[in-house]
């Protein structure tokens, strides 16, 4: 065998390598951003979960977050002040997931049902007046504002215990 035979085997050789190394990292880089997406769903859901498990825990934001939901005419200033601060903090959270979903992270059906329920909140005037605030504080941007905004007028979110 000559020299030049094997020269020119080894950069098959070497050709073909590459392109399995291609082959494997394309393979990797689909499965890594399946499991990222994936992730970010479960982010977004755990997001909420601990939203409601606060609600839920029969403490001082729940009784708060009760009395906005079925006598918001009935809070006093400190209680407005309370109820704006937790509204703000679960707007914040839904921009996170605004974030992801922008990036192509997020679902887009988790998105739209995410964006569908911050709608149907803003019902409430207290959540409304929240919103509209925060709006005007520079709290969130403005794709994201325009994002919840666009969202056609839906119904108040239903809760047992609570008229609408």
């Amino acid at each position: 065998m000559n020299w030049d035979a094997i020269i020119a085997f080894a950069e098959v050789i070497g050709a073909l390598a590459v392109l399995i190394t291609l082959a494997y990292l394309a393979i990797q880089t689909r499965d890594n951003v399946r499991v990222m997406r994936s992730r970010a769903v479960w982010d977004a859901q755990v997001s909420f979960v601990e939203v409601n498990e606060i609600l839920g825990n029969g403490g001082t934001v729940s009784e708060l977050i009760y009395k906005v939901l079925s006598d918001p005419g009935e809070l006093s200033a400190y209680e407005k002040y309370l109820a704006h601060r937790f509204c703000r903090g679960w707007f914040q959270r839904m921009e996170a997931q605004f974030a992801l979903y922008s990036s192509g992270i997020l679902d887009a059906e988790v998105w739209e049902l995410r964006r569908g329920y911050a709608k149907a909140i803003l019902n409430n005037p207290v959540m409304a007046e929240a919103w509209e605030t925060d709006k005007g504080n520079s709290m969130f941007t403005k794709a994201f504002i325009a994002s919840i905004d666009s969202v056609a007028n839906t119904e108040a979110p239903g809760f047992l215990g609570v008229d609408s």
